[in-house]
C-alpha cells in the first residue's frame, strides 16, 4: 500500500516522523523541499568535498591481553623473596603488602596523636 503525501500540506509544527509514512512515494523535488522546510534552509546549489585522508587500516595497534594470557605470562615469572617478611612471591621489599599495612597503621597512629 503506497501513500503519497504533498508536502505543502504539512505543517511546520508537525515532527517529521508524524509526517512521512513507511511507504511513501514522491518526487525528489517534493522530498527536497520537505527536507529544506524541516530544516529551515535551502541546500546549497554546489557542494564542496573534498577526498578522505589516506588511513592504515591494516592492524589496529596493541591489543589487550586476555585473562589467562595475563595469568600464564605472571606464571612464567620467576618468584621473588620479600626481604622484610622472606615471603615468595610476585613482589619485593618495594611493594610489600604487609609492610605497606605496617606503615599505613603507623601512619594513622601518628596523625592521632
Amino acid at each position: 500500500m503506497e501513500t503519497v503525501v504533498d508536502p505543502s500540506s504539512l505543517g511546520n509544527n508537525q515532527s517529521f516522523s508524524d509526517d512521512i509514512v513507511e511507504n511513501t512515494v514522491m518526487s525528489t523535488s517534493q522530498k527536497k523541499k520537505l527536507i529544506e522546510d524541516f530544516y529551515g534552509a535551502e541546500a546549497p546549489q554546489e557542494v564542496d568535498v573534498h577526498p578522505p585522508e589516506v588511513v592504515s587500516t591494516k592492524g589496529s595497534g596493541s591489543r589487550v591481553p586476555s585473562r589467562v594470557e595475563k595469568a600464564l605470562k605472571l606464571k612464567s615469572k620467576p618468584l621473588r623473596q620479600c626481604k622484610k617478611c622472606q615471603e615468595w612471591g610476585h613482589r619485593d621489599s618495594r611493594n610489600c603488602d604487609k609492610f605497606k599495612e605496617k606503615e599505613k597503621w603507623r601512619s594513622r597512629r601518628n596523625s592521632e596523636v
